[in-house]
């Protein structure tokens, strides 16, 4: 059925598009904002009891903070993908 071919292939799109805005997220993570911190990025830097990050906003301000002060040019999409990416991968906060 021709529908759930196009179903499928919107599906498949959508997939690939988040994989890549994540790779790419990944990737600026580690060229921005790794290379500034002088201890270790690990699941327990992003994890740990103390974090400032207790809500969306907190994650937010913070990304916009840093891209500002270090001067990344970053987009607006971008930093919004990097929001994502840190929140998705370790900080799970509500939106």
């Amino acid at each position: 059925d021709l529908m759930k071919q196009q179903i499928i292939i919107v599906i498949a799109l959508l997939a690939t598009s988040n994989a890549f805005a994540e790779s790419e997220a990944l990737e600026r993570h580690n060229e921005s904002c790794v290379s500034c911190h002088i201890i270790d990025h690990d699941d327990d830097f992003y994890t740990k009891e103390n974090t400032r990050m207790k809500t969306h906003f907190d994650l937010r301000r913070q990304v916009s903070t840093c891209a500002v002060a270090f001067s990344v040019g970053w987009f607006p999409e971008e930093e919004a993908e990097e929001v994502k990416f840190l929140n998705d991968k370790y900080y799970k906060l509500a939106k």
